[in-house]
């Protein structure tokens, strides 16, 4: 147990800092292994790995709270850090062995050879390059186009207004703490609390799966970003103007986890954009998570306050802000993509970048990887107006 404040935020410090490449790192994999059809649904089971633990751990701390309060001398927040941590210790020895790093360099001991060469074969059919080690003068050269880039901050801003607007539903556990009964009771009780967001936990999992399902379908990635940014305005909207009904309340306060499906879509519709640029994407999706989380850690400072719980005043109309201006962002890109359909083939640094890199591995005997260009060719155009022809 920590004696201190300063002994907790030490620990946090170190928990920030040794989780901060979980998260960008995951998806930078997902994008090496998975083609254009299989891209966001499987982005979005990530996503939703996270919503499923939530729902797990509420389960848990709800029989924790009735069935471990007082054992051995605990209380059972301490056993929820207890089971919590063992659990996220055997999952990280777990992944130590398992995770297979990316096509062109996996030495995953449980891949055979055919089995790599065809992970090979599967993104050189649609033209992509895959991570590997590159010199460190192509690095610099990648990270000054990734900084003046537009493609860059366009991605970065849609995906931090739309992951600071789902904030929303983060506080839904007050709202249900501050309902009174006629007698100016509280409704629900603790366990309650603890278990009704379960219901907003499976609805989040069930939308994002299946619209992601549909945009890897249909090819959809921008018409399922903007839809679900859209429907968000709206029900966020309705919030801010706080209906007397509680029922109402309720209603759409569980409809906002149903509007998280955007960004999956999002990251699958930047994989193919960037089909040609592994180090981008990866460094992209990084610099996106930082800022995302700089965002949550200073905005609900100011907007999401405790005591203006449950109304929030500055919270419901500020994430309405957001998600309509990440409709804007979308269809900014959408609009720039489609009048640079050679970002597909060419990426960022053009040819003489790529050639670049595939010279130097040649020279170190590495592993070559196809780029599949002529293949990119034909379909780049669609690809960044977001249709597929089947």
């Amino acid at each position: 147990m920590a004696p201190n404040a300063q002994t907790i935020y030490a620990i946090r410090f170190f928990l920030g800092l040794l989780s901060a490449s979980f998260w960008p790192s995951v998806v930078a994999l997902i994008f090496n292994w998975y083609t254009p059809s299989e891209l966001a649904v499987r982005l979005a089971f990530f996503n939703v790995s996270d919503v499923a633990g939530a729902m797990f751990l509420g389960i848990l701390q709800a029989a924790l709270y009735r069935n471990m309060n007082g054992v051995h001398g605990l209380s059972g927040w301490m056993w929820l850090f207890i089971i919590a941590g063992s659990i996220t210790v055997g999952q990280g020895l777990l992944a130590f062995i398992t995770i297979p790093d990316s096509p062109a360099i996996t030495r995953a001991v449980w891949l055979t050879k055919d089995e790599r060469q065809l992970a090979r074969d599967r993104m050189d059919s649609f033209g992509a390059t895959t991570s590997r080690i590159v010199p460190v003068a192509v690095l610099k050269t990648k990270l000054r186009q990734i900084v003046v880039h537009p493609v860059t901050y366009l991605v970065m801003i849609s995906f931090a207004l739309s992951a600071w607007s789902s904030q929303a539903n983060s506080y839904f556990v007050l709202y249900l703490e501050s309902i009174k009964d006629s007698a100016g009771n509280r409704k629900y009780s603790t366990y309650q609390v603890n278990i009704l967001p379960l219901g907003g936990y499976a609805l989040q999992i069930a939308t994002s799966i299946a619209f992601n399902w549909l945009s890897d379908w249909k090819h959809w990635r921008w018409q399922i970003a903007v839809g679900s940014s859209v429907v968000s305005a709206i029900v966020l909207a309705v919030l801010s103007a706080w209906p007397s009904n509680d029922r109402t309340i309720l209603t759409f306060y569980f409809l906002t986890y149903a509007t998280n499906a955007g960004n999956p879509s999002l990251m699958a519709w930047l994989a193919e954009l960037l089909r040609t640029e592994p180090e981008a994407r990866a460094i992209i999706v990084a610099m996106t998570v930082t800022l995302v989380y700089v965002g949550h850690a200073t905005i609900p400072l100011g907007a999401w306050r405790v005591e203006d719980a449950p109304r929030y005043p500055i919270g419901f109309p500020m994430a309405t802000v957001m998600s309509a201006a990440t409709v804007f962002t979308l269809l900014t890109l959408l609009w720039w993509a489609r009048k640079h359909p050679e970002i597909a083939e060419r990426g960022y640094g053009g040819a003489s970048l790529q050639e670049e890199v595939s010279e130097d591995d040649e020279g170190r005997g590495d592993v070559e990887v196809g780029k599949g260009g002529a293949k990119v060719s034909s379909a780049s155009k669609d690809v960044a107006s977001g249709s597929q022809r089947r």
